[in-house]
């Protein structure tokens, strides 16, 4: 005879997950129908077996009762009602859906849960035509195969709700009826407002209820139009769109800049720039000294670089590029610890009488780029080919975790002014505004002591991605950069305040940019804080030194904030000029991808601060003419990530816009 059974037990784990908080349970388990029957009247299987599983995982066992057709209310019901569950916590339930339903209704004064899975009894079960059973019960069971009854009191919102929403109710109920009616014109019940009725009275001895199940009951609409209020408030606060992460920067925020220990080798990257990479200047055997030029390159866009160390070239090789994810020419150096300083390491004579010329010299001799990240060659910046009337310095540092900039205005406030003024006098500016958010008062202090007539400090509201350039652009001076136009466009030069602080040490230490102030900080950090770091230091040794266990499976490594920064997936590479901060993250639950379907929920369109449409690019990628994002005005994209961080569907829409601008600017080259 075939076995149609109707139940299994659940998995252990997930028993011992439904009984954690109970330590006491009595067993109700049914004799099971449609089955050969053997006249014997021994307890079933299960109840030999779990006892001794409870008893093995520190529960008690306070008994078990086995009943025939558990889902015949008229003989079962006045059996559930005589028995004394002997100090139980708790009443484990063996049967489908229908037993523990019964089982739920009868037992008022503790909390019932299912510890078996209903067998589907049809190849489509969760519908009408999978119900099972010749019980005389108005109560229906889904065969779902995993039962769920332990979380709503035993009613079923499958079957018994209208709607067969399980997270909650809808809030359409009225007096207890659903308002959806039946082919005959009558009313339900609604299932939720029974489910939470139930558990209020399935109480533990603790008094405790038993579950606590998420309210989905409609709010009030004052609440509705109150929240909806502020968040518009919110979203048009500083700049439209923008998100505010959790800022997680008071782990370092009061760190004092400290540096970091010198590495045994050095791997200096010839391309640490935007624009031609270096060719090296020295070669294998050769000894250079702190602060060498060690490679260039005759292209006006691109900027030397320099030792960092003084000691011995190992090698010239390929290493991997933390930005690029490519490997490119590096000059390895084995650190002699001696610092010996190069004869080109010294201050500029005579500063005030140097010429615009002269100062532009210095700071493309000393490899000055933009510290903020992108690490634009300065003295490119500082030769617009048009007239430019204002200076922004970007003090915002917006992305969680970094406080970097932070410390370097607290801590190098004159030094900082001192760069800047460099900058104003080979502009000749008639204005500069150092905008920083509001989530730093010791540097807006800080700044504001040491500036001059011509220096404005500009307080703004924090908010993600305010330090973006176009973003800051149109919040402090209310101009907008047009798509594919750089700031220079309008009048702007951006330059960062550690940009500025390196342009005081070129011109006035004589310094190159041969190390840079970074944040480390993040999950499993064990010494957090800003370090000055020699470029070339490989990145293992800033895990060593400050990381407790940065290989974890469950976290990820950024160069950078974990908004913009660079997924690092090997630890095979080193510090670079555009390097902000390492930090180490929690790897998101739900990892985004580009094949994920849009639901068109809008939220993308309310985040981004440049106000375009990004759900039009993952319609494009769908239907595989990335191209045509051109329409979209996806070349306006500043890549912040605030569209993706905040998608419902977890599109990689990063990703996209990346590969759309590449195929677009393929496209324009043939």
């Amino acid at each position: 005879m075939l076995d149609y059974t109707k139940y299994r037990l659940k998995p252990d784990q997930e028993i011992l997950d439904i009984l954690k908080d109970k330590t006491s349970i009595f067993l109700v388990s049914c004799k099971k129908c449609f089955r050969e029957f053997t006249h014997e009247d021994g307890e079933t299987e299960e109840c030999y077996i779990l006892p001794k599983f409870l008893k093995d995982n520190n529960k008690k066992f306070t008994g078990c009762v086995d009943l025939d057709f558990l889902c015949n209310s008229h003989h079962n019901a006045k059996i559930l009602k005589d028995i004394d569950f002997k100090g139980a916590e708790a009443v484990g339930v063996l049967s489908c859906g229908l037993g523990i339903a019964l089982a739920a209704q009868t037992i008022e004064k503790l909390p019932v849960y299912a510890i078996a899975d209903t067998i589907p009894q049809a190849n489509n079960n969760t519908c009408e035509t999978a119900y099972h059973g010749i019980a005389l019960t108005a109560q229906k069971c889904a065969a779902c195969a995993q039962c769920y009854l332990n979380v709503t009191g035993g009613i079923c919102p499958i079957v018994d709700c209208s709607k067969s929403l399980l997270n909650g109710q809808c809030g359409g109920a009225k007096n207890g009826k659903c308002e959806v009616k039946g082919k005959d014109n009558s009313t339900k019940d609604c299932a939720w407002e029974k489910i939470y009725n139930r558990l209020s009275v399935q109480k533990s001895p603790d008094n405790n209820t038993a579950i606590n199940i998420r309210n989905y009951a409609k709010p009030a609409v004052e609440f509705i139009n109150k929240l909806s209020n502020a968040n518009l408030e919110k979203r048009n606060q500083g700049f439209y769109g923008g998100l505010h992460p959790f800022e997680n920067k008071d782990t370092t925020n009061e760190k004092p800049i400290s540096s970091f220990p010198e590495p045994e080798t050095v791997s200096i990257l010839l391309s640490q720039h935007t624009g031609a990479i270096c060719e090296p200047l020295v070669k294998s055997g050769d000894t250079v000294q702190f602060g060498q030029k060690i490679g260039d390159s005759n292209s006006f866009i691109s900027a030397p670089v320099h030792s960092s160390v003084s000691g011995k070239v190992i090698s010239i090789e390929e290493a991997l590029h933390p930005a690029i994810q490519k490997k490119v020419k590096a000059v390895i150096i084995k650190n002699d610890f001696k610092n010996t300083q190069h004869e080109s390491v010294k201050p500029a004579v005579n500063i005030e009488a140097l010429s615009k010329e002269e100062l532009v010299n210095i700071i493309r001799e000393k490899g000055i780029v933009g510290l903020g990240g992108a690490m634009f060659p300065t003295h490119v910046k500082l030769k617009p080919p048009k007239p430019v009337d204002t200076l922004l310095i970007n003090g915002c540092e917006c992305e969680p975790y970094l406080t970097a900039d932070n410390r370097v205005m607290i801590e190098h406030a004159r030094e900082v002014i001192s760069g800047i003024q460099i900058l104003e006098k080979i502009l000749g500016t008639k204005q500069t505004l150092i905008a920083i958010e509001d989530n730093k008062p010791q540097a807006v202090e800080a700044m504001k002591t040491q500036t001059g007539s011509s220096i404005t400090v500009s307080t703004l509201p924090s908010k993600y991605p305010q330090g973006a350039e176009k973003v800051l652009i149109k919040k402090t001076l209310g101009r907008d950069v047009p798509a594919g136009k750089i700031p220079l466009d309008v009048g702007v030069v951006v330059t960062n305040v550690s940009t500025a602080l390196s342009v005081y040490d070129a011109v006035y230490k004589g310094t190159p940019l041969i190390e840079r102030i970074i944040t480390i900080s993040g999950k499993n950090c064990s010494k957090p804080g800003n370090y000055k770091v020699k470029l070339g230091t490989p990145l293992q040794n800033i895990l060593k030194h400050c990381f407790d266990k940065p290989a974890d499976t469950n976290t990820e490594i950024k160069m950078g904030g974990p908004m913009m920064g660079i997924l690092q997936p090997s630890i095979e590479t080193s510090i670079i000029k555009g390097t902000t901060g390492i930090i180490t993250v929690d790897k998101k639950v739900v990892e985004p991808d580009t094949q994920r379907s849009c639901i068109k929920c809008g939220r993308c369109v309310d985040a981004c601060p440049m106000e375009l449409y990004p759900l039009f690019y993952a319609y494009c990628s769908s239907k595989n003419k990335l191209e045509d994002n051109e329409k979209y005005d996806v070349a306006a994209c500043i890549e912040c990530g605030s569209c993706e961080n905040i998608c419902s569907s977890k599109i990689a829409l990063t990703s996209i816009i990346k590969q759309s601008k590449r195929i677009i600017a393929s496209k324009k080259v043939s």
